[in-house]
C-alpha cells in the first residue's frame, strides 16, 4: 500500500522496486492511495512504469493528512500482511519473501521489520541502520529498546492486518512520531520479528515530511506528547524507568539540535528547542546520567542568552 500526496518521480522508483519482486495480483495487492493530489499527477507517474494496470490507484478529493491516509490505506488492504511504502522510499530484492517467511515462522508476532539503507535525495548511500541482532528471529526485550527511541523506518516494516484490527490505526493527533507510537504499542503486546538483512531504503532529504517538521519546530512538542502516550502502553512496573530513559535520550538529541541552530545563527530556533529540552530533562528525572544532560542544557542555554 503506497499512500501518496503530490508525489515526484520517486513514486515511480518505489513502484519499480515493488513490481520487480511482486507475485501475481491474486497473491499480492499493490495500491497507490492518493490524498488529493492534482488531477492526473499520480495516474501519469504510475502508468509510466505500469501501463498494464497491475497497480491499483485509489484517489480521494478530501485530504485526510498523513495519519488519515495511512489508515485509509490499511482499510483498503485486502491481504493478510500490510506494507506501507512511502512515495519517497523503496524496497530491495528479497524484502517481501524474507519478511513474509519470518511472519509465517512466528504467527504470534505483531510485526516484522528489517534493517534499512538510508540514502539522500539523489539516492546516494548515507549509512545502514544499526544491526539489532545477528540472526533473524523474534527480538529479545524489544520493548525496552523501542520505548527509548525510534529505531526503524516505516518502509522496513510489515504488519499483519490482524494487528491493526486488534490494536487500531495510527493516531491523527501526532504529526511526526505516529509510527514510533505504533511500534511501541505493538511491542508492548506482541513479539516482533527482526530480519538483519538490509532490504528497504529510506530517503532522507530536505523535502521529506520529517525534515519539514524539524525545520518548523514541530518535532519536539510531538515527541514530548508521544513519550507520554507511549507510557500508557508500558507495563506499570517498568513505566517510570523506560519513560525517563526515553526523555533523557530525547533531551540530549534536542540539545544537539539547539547547538546546531546556534551555530547556524538561528538563535530564536535554538531558544525554542531549549525550552522543549528543558521539559524533556524534567521528564527524565531519575534516569541514569540525567545530571550530565541537565548541566549540558545549562551550558547551551547560557550560550543562547548571549547569542
Amino acid at each position: 500500500m503506497l499512500p501518496t500526496y503530490r508525489p515526484t518521480e520517486t513514486l515511480a522508483v518505489a513502484l519499480v522496486s515493488v513490481l520487480a519482486q511482486a507475485p501475481s495480483a491474486a497473491e499480492m495487492q499493490i495500491t497507490v492511495v492518493d490524498d488529493g493530489s492534482p488531477a492526473g499527477l499520480v495516474e501519469d507517474l504510475v502508468r509510466s512504469v505500469d501501463p498494464t494496470g497491475r497497480v491499483e490507484i485509489v484517489g480521494h478529493g478530501e485530504r485526510l493528512g498523513l495519519a488519515g491516509n495511512w489508515n485509509r490505506a490499511i482499510d483498503l488492504a485486502r491481504g493478510e500482511l500490510v506494507h506501507l511504502l512511502h512515495q519517497d522510499d523503496y524496497v530491495l530484492p528479497g524484502f517481501y519473501a524474507r519478511l513474509e517467511r519470518g511472519l509465517r515462522r512466528a504467527p504470534d508476532a505483531g510485526m516484522a521489520f528489517c534493517r534499512t539503507r538510508l540514502v539522500d535525495g539523489a539516492d546516494r548511500f548515507l549509512k545502514n541502520s544499526s544491526r539489532l541482532a545477528w540472526f533473524a528471529g523474534p527480538l529479545r526485550d524489544w520493548l525496552a529498546v523501542i520505548a527509548e527511541r525510534q529505531r526503524l523506518q516505516t518502509p522496513a516494516v510489515v504488519v499483519p492486518r490482524a494487528t491493526y484490527e486488534q490494536f487500531g490505526g495510527y493516531r491523527d493527533d501526532l504529526c511526526q512520531a505516529l509510527d514510533w507510537e505504533m511500534w511501541v504499542r505493538i511491542a508492548a503486546r506482541c513479539r516482533v520479528w527482526y530480519e538483519p538483512r538490509v532490504l528497504a531504503a529510506y530517503r532522507r532529504h530536505e523535502a521529506n515530511e520529517s525534515a519539514r517538521l524539524l525545520a518548523k519546530g514541530d518535532v519536539w512538542p510531538d515527541v514530548i506528547r508521544t513519550i507520554g502516550i507511549n507510557a500508557e502502553s508500558l507495563p506499570q512496573q517498568r513505566r517510570e524507568r523506560l519513560t525517563a530513559a526515553s526523555a533523557r535520550w530525547h533531551a540530549a538529541s534536542a540539545l544537539r539540535s539547539a547547538e546546531r541552530r546556534l551555530e547556524a545563527g538561528d538563535t530564536a530556533g535554538a531558544r525554542a528547542t531549549l525550552a522543549h529540552a528543558a521539559t524533556l530533562v524534567e521528564m527524565a528525572a531519575g534516569a541514569p546520567r540525567v545530571n550530565r544532560v541537565r548541566h549540558r542544557w545549562q551550558a547551551v542555554a547560557d550560550r543562547a542568552k548571549t547569542a
